[in-house]
């Protein structure tokens, strides 16, 4: 059956800042996607209108430098239009290059609609189309709400951040029974990272468990902490996981897309899942077995994530206190920084902040982004996963901000070396469980991933001590600097924190 190309759904006609495609490509590209040529004729087309319509004048520059107009005049409605057709298009293209069954996309601006939109199928084999309402697995950004829930169960009282496991569990060995709620939040615990973390294997770690390392000390994402949470949260609340997602957040907030959904448990809305091939999809049962628990087991809606998103501004889940903390990076002993909070990976892209959560099992395919700083919440669910994708949520959500926001469809502009001497980068850094070498080599930066599988790519500045991955663009390191010297790096992968490269050693 041929992808359905039509997306399905609402969109919003406002303005917004041209997207410029010819912006200057990375020379090598082996994994990010990149949407067709025919979209530059879209951005060509959305320049165009978005420059005779866009235009506010002499008195939006005075606003804006914070001088009061004379003669204050309303904004115009704004027009959406062009960028609507500018992700269509590109939405289009990855349901063919993926292949990708089917997706959904909704964006927001000032908690108004400007795109919520389905495309492809549900169930490609019944041609069911999606929908902003189809409801998909969400993955590991069911760990942001597993960290709302433990956070509202602090704010009633039911539990406090620095409570050792302990105090829920007695029996738990003393390695594991000293961990506090706030280690498993931010991933301090030490625990190692592993792939699948079911509730089954969740209470075994808690009897019979270890820690690689020593708790508070680094930063290592684990999908264990969250399932260990989502014990907790039964042991606090007295009901079951899934029932307390129930009546914590679907009933009261509306989230009808929303619910626990592991073991093929129903949830409306509810698609297929598929696994790609080389020129088509098949249906696959990934999702439906026991996996994740709280760490990865729901299922939800582009218009759910983007209503819970809200709903947690507005102080309807946590006291703003607790989102404050939600939202706040880790800090190590080291000095180093983790840009990840309770169950929010912390981002930027271009130079606007994003926060939220990614998932997937085999290949990304959910994404939720707040943009705190604009107003703007963006969320992408994917269908369809297969090892080394060619098409992700976090790529598509990238590429739509970039659109949204008029920047350079990809962050690859060359700018001068940071001053100073490059030495003090280079070295071996422990990167979650590979070793990684950054080398100078002729007033330049190379990266050896140290693996066979991935040859050394230079790194290309970006300003600061930020630098791009020349052969894989939609990874960034970030260095921390102290005393001259750097202790280690974040790495981001199309703009969201992923791994914490440790600095070991000098060569």
């Amino acid at each position: 059956m041929a992808p359905l190309l039509v997306g399905l759904g609402r969109a919003r006609a406002h303005c917004v800042t041209p997207w410029h495609p010819g912006s200057r490509r990375p020379r090598h590209n082996r994994v990010m996607f990149r949407p067709h040529r025919d979209l530059a004729g879209i951005g060509v087309l959305a320049a165009a209108v978005l420059t005779a319509s866009c235009d506010r004048g002499p008195a939006a520059e005075v606003a804006r430098l914070g001088t009061p107009s004379p003669t204050p005049s309303p904004s115009p409605p704004r027009d959406y239009s062009a960028f609507i057709a500018s992700v269509d298009a590109l939405a289009a293209e990855a349901l063919q290059r993926g292949p990708v069954a089917g997706l959904s996309i909704a964006v927001v601006e000032h908690g108004k609609a400007v795109l919520e939109k389905g495309y492809g199928y549900a169930d490609q084999e019944a041609a069911v189309p999606a929908t902003p309402e189809t409801s998909y697995p969400i993955a590991s950004v069911s760990k942001h709400f597993t960290a709302g829930l433990i956070l509202r169960l602090a704010d009633q009282g039911k539990l406090g951040l620095d409570d050792p496991l302990k105090r829920f569990f007695p029996s738990a060995r003393p390695r594991i029974g000293d961990l506090t709620i706030r280690h498993l939040l931010d991933h301090t615990s030490g625990l190692t990272r592993g792939g699948p973390a079911p509730r089954a294997a969740a209470l075994s770690v808690l009897t019979r468990g270890g820690t690689a390392r020593a708790q508070g000390a680094d930063w290592d994402y684990s999908n264990y902490n969250y399932s260990l949470l989502g014990l907790v949260i039964e042991q606090a609340s007295g009901r079951d996981y899934s029932r307390f997602v129930h009546d914590e957040i679907v009933v009261p907030l509306g989230l009808t897309g929303t619910g626990y959904c592991e073991d093929g448990t129903a949830v409306p809305g509810r698609g297929l899942d598929y696994q790609s091939g080389v020129k088509s999809v098949s249906p696959t049962p990934y999702w439906t077995e026991q996996k994740f628990f709280a760490a990865g087991g729901l299922c939800s809606t582009v218009l759910d994530l983007v209503r819970w998103e809200k709903a947690l501004e507005e102080g309807r889940v946590i006291s703003p206190p607790m989102l404050q903390a939600m939202r706040t990076p880790a800090r190590l002993p080291s000095g180093l920084q983790a840009d990840y909070g309770y169950g929010t990976r912390l981002g930027i892209t271009g130079s606007h902040r994003k926060l939220g959560h990614t998932g997937g099992g085999q290949s990304n395919k959910a994404v939720l982004a707040r943009y705190p700083d604009d107003d703007v919440t963006v969320a992408v669910l994917l269908n369809t996963e297969r090892s080394q994708a060619r098409v992700t949520a976090t790529d598509l959500e990238e590429r739509i901000e970039r659109m949204f926001f008029g920047l350079s469809e990809t962050p690859t502009e060359d700018v001068a070396a940071p001053a100073g001497d490059l030495h003090r980068f280079a070295g071996q850094y422990g990167d979650g469980v590979r070793l990684v070498r950054v080398a100078e080599e002729g007033g330049a930066l190379t990266l050896h991933p140290g693996s066979r599988h991935r040859p050394d790519s230079p790194l290309v500045p970006q300003g600061g001590d930020l630098f791009l991955d020349e052969d894989d663009p939609s990874v960034q390191l970030r260095f921390q600097i102290r005393d001259g010297e750097a202790l280690g790096y974040g790495r981001y992968h199309n703009g969201w924190f992923v791994a914490l490269g440790v600095r070991i050693g000098r060569f």
